[in-house]
């Protein structure tokens, strides 16, 4: 019979649990993620609204797409 060339699975290392935001604190990180960005959106034949934060200098190609800035 002829040898096995699986790899033996290496365990990945344990990461340690992060602490757990309150809600007002990951709004906060959500409103410094997006800050500085145009929001812009698309509304799909459903009627359902998409939403995108996108760098300034993309909104460009975004609005080529078809979306479109409120």
């Amino acid at each position: 019979m002829s040898d096995s060339t699986k790899r033996a699975r290496v365990r990945k290392p344990v990461e340690s649990p992060s602490t757990p935001l309150s809600s007002a604190e990951h709004l906060a990180a959500l409103h410094a993620r997006e800050a500085g960005k145009t929001v812009m959106y698309q509304v799909d034949a459903w009627g359902h609204v998409e939403t995108r934060f996108v760098r300034s200098q993309n909104v460009e190609a975004w609005l080529a797409k078809g979306f479109f800035v409120r």
